[in-house]
């Protein structure tokens, strides 16, 4: 499984991040279940300016 951060924002959508792609994704690429090892609350911003 790849390793995810759940990203959370002012608006209470949810995101989620690859922190790093497992050895299956990187000889596959197909990606596998997301394992959830950190979570983020970016509560000052909102999801649809988080990339601007």
């Amino acid at each position: 499984m790849c390793d995810y951060t759940q990203v959370e924002y002012a608006c209470g959508h949810l995101r989620y991040t690859v922190r790093a792609w497992c050895v299956k994704y990187q000889e596959t690429h197909k990606r596998c279940p997301a394992n959830v090892v950190a979570i983020e609350y970016r509560l000052d911003e909102k999801c649809g300016t988080a990339f601007i």
